[in-house]
């Protein structure tokens, strides 16, 4: 996943052997759960002004429409999206995210707390959007094809689907049991700074992306504590996405590798953007 810094300021470092840093080397009692508030936090402070992949949406609707946004977080898409004059709604299963998403904003966009796999809307849309790799975020074939399904019954005959889905790369593929580390600094407008440390591994005989985060605030003037959060993607290739979607009645119908929306080459992109239409 691309690295991203807080208002344009920060530092990556992709990619590294994980054994060559030894905070990976704490402990983890060293190390509090990541709350779900704190999760929001930081999700707002990394993702709020991400807008790189908002074109290939955009230019996919034609409004008047209706949009459903699946795993919304607070509304960074919902925001524009509705703007054009679509009807947009938007789900996530994190309660804070949908909080926070109604305080920025306004009366034309509708957020629901709901679990996307079992999604209760009892209504049809023309365009169903999961960004940013929430659909791997369900780890296993039978809950993504599960979700595919019930997808299908909530569009629109000659609706779309519009997904961006994390692919493994020839990089990952031949990881074995090493793993990569990627390290980002965040600097906050009041002054403090924030290290999020991610360390990846991929298990090929589960297709299995772990993220293991640790992020360690530095407020000044206030008693700091390291945080931990872990996250598992489904890493299944190119191929194994068309299948599923076939499966659940899907066709593709446009795919792309990366924000530039360039042909996606397997082994070398990591990110897929697909339109998909009912068989």
């Amino acid at each position: 996943m691309p690295g991203r810094s807080l208002n344009g300021i920060g530092h990556t470092f992709k990619n590294m052997p994980a054994d060559d840093f030894d905070s990976h080397k704490e402990p983890e009692e060293f190390f509090l759960p990541l709350s779900s508030e704190r999760y929001c936090r930081f999700y707002d402070l990394e993702m709020a002004e991400f807008q790189a992949d908002l074109p290939f949406y955009l230019e996919r609707l034609k409004p008047p429409c209706s949009v459903l946004e699946l795993g919304c977080g607070t509304g960074r898409l919902c925001r524009p999206l509705a703007a054009t004059g679509a009807e947009v709604t938007g789900v996530d299963l994190n309660p804070e995210m949908i909080r926070r998403a109604r305080l920025k904003s306004g009366p034309d966009v509708t957020y629901l707390c709901m679990d996307m796999t079992e999604p209760a809307l009892g209504r049809s849309f023309d365009t169903i959007l999961i960004p940013y790799h929430t659909l791997n975020l369900l780890r296993t074939e039978e809950r993504i094809e599960h979700c595919l399904n019930q997808i299908e019954t909530l569009l629109t005959g000659d609706g779309k689907l519009l997904l961006q889905l994390f692919i493994p790369d020839r990089i990952l593929l031949t990881l074995g049991t090493k793993k990569l580390f990627q390290f980002q600094i965040f600097e906050e407008q009041d002054g403090g700074r924030i290290i999020k440390e991610v360390r990846r591994s991929y298990s090929q005989e589960q297709l299995l992306l772990e993220e293991r985060y640790r992020i360690r605030p530095g407020q000044p003037g206030k008693n700091n504590e390291d945080l931990s959060h872990t996250l598992h993607l489904a890493a299944f290739s190119f191929h194994k996405w068309q299948l599923l979607l076939h499966r659940a009645g899907f066709t593709i119908r446009r795919h792309y590798g990366g924000y530039d929306l360039t042909p996606f080459v397997a082994g070398r992109d990591t990110c897929l953007f697909l339109q998909a239409e009912k068989t």
